[in-house]
């Protein structure tokens, strides 16, 4: 807990530093959906990485509770209420936070923070993302404080981790004009001839580690073809870059072991067949 409390004290001054710089940039409403023990630590690395970069944040669910008297139930009660906090907030941006959290057995669990951002003047969805997911694996002995204690420092880890991502997504391109409509890049992908296994390994790679990531959606696979959509702020070249990177690590070599093809914003992995043999025997008694 007292690593804990240093991070927090941490955020704070952090908080307190930035504060002249945000003037230019939107002001942030956070609204954290379902209680739970983490939401004060979320809500306090969220808002201090987003000040620090020169954003406004505000506590939304303060605002509500004081409107509304009670904790934010769901998001249609949000949205019901919408003109009235907006009027109160005058906030730029809402953010929506979900913290979720899934046992997968007695020594394991997932965790990610999934949010969904709102202009607060429109009422208009803007863009949806979320942290990568982080799996805890629990020591032997590990009790239940053990397992709360990492769970919080988990979920400030992926706070930050979404923090920057908001950041990055929400910068603007000119003083003058902000370009929400475009918070992020839409890439298409499609594989041919690849094992399941390395499907799910490069999937995997690219939402917990490549920077940048938002979202990844519309998956399908059928037999040794898989496609997705892949929503980040990251620039084509430098995908292309981290994908020849990634399939290097499991032995799979640019032009090698697959051709890449890249038009727009559309990649095209396939994957060369292994001739290990000769081929079929054929009709041998009428081709000779």
């Amino acid at each position: 807990m007292r690593f804990i409390l240093k991070i927090i004290c941490f955020y704070m001054i952090l908080h307190s530093f930035s504060l002249s710089a945000s003037e230019q940039k939107p002001s942030i409403a956070f609204f954290i959906l379902e209680n739970n023990s983490n939401n004060q630590f979320i809500k306090l690395s969220l808002s201090a990485h987003l000040n620090q970069k020169g954003f406004i944040s505000k506590d939304g669910n303060n605002i509500y509770k004081e409107i509304l008297n009670q904790d934010v139930p769901s998001l249609q009660k949000l949205i019901e209420n919408y003109d009235l906090l907006n009027q109160n907030l005058t906030s730029d941006l809402f953010i929506i936070i979900r913290f979720n959290y899934h046992t997968i057995n007695n020594r394991k669990s997932k965790m990610y923070i999934s949010s969904e951002i709102f202009n607060a003047q429109t009422k208009i969805p803007i863009n949806s993302w979320s942290s990568p997911i982080k799996i805890l694996n629990y020591p032997l002995d590990c009790d239940q404080i053990c397992r709360k204690l990492l769970v919080s420092e988990a979920s400030i880890l992926l706070s930050e981790s979404l923090g920057e991502s908001i950041s990055n997504i929400l910068n603007y391109q000119s003083s003058d004009q902000k370009n929400y409509n475009k918070v992020s890049k839409k890439y298409n992908f499609k594989l041919s001839n690849f094992m399941q296994k390395d499907v799910i390994y490069l999937t995997d790679i690219m939402v917990n580690e490549f920077p940048g990531f938002i979202k990844l959606n519309n998956e399908e696979t059928v037999g040794k073809q898989a496609k997705w959509t892949y929503y980040s702020s990251s620039e084509l070249n430098k995908l292309k870059k981290w994908l020849i990177i990634s399939l290097a690590d499991i032995n799979l070599n640019l032009d090698h072991d697959y051709e890449l093809t890249v038009s727009e914003n559309d990649f095209l992995i396939k994957k060369f067949p292994i001739f290990g043999n000769k081929g079929s025997k054929g009709n041998i008694s009428k081709f000779n």
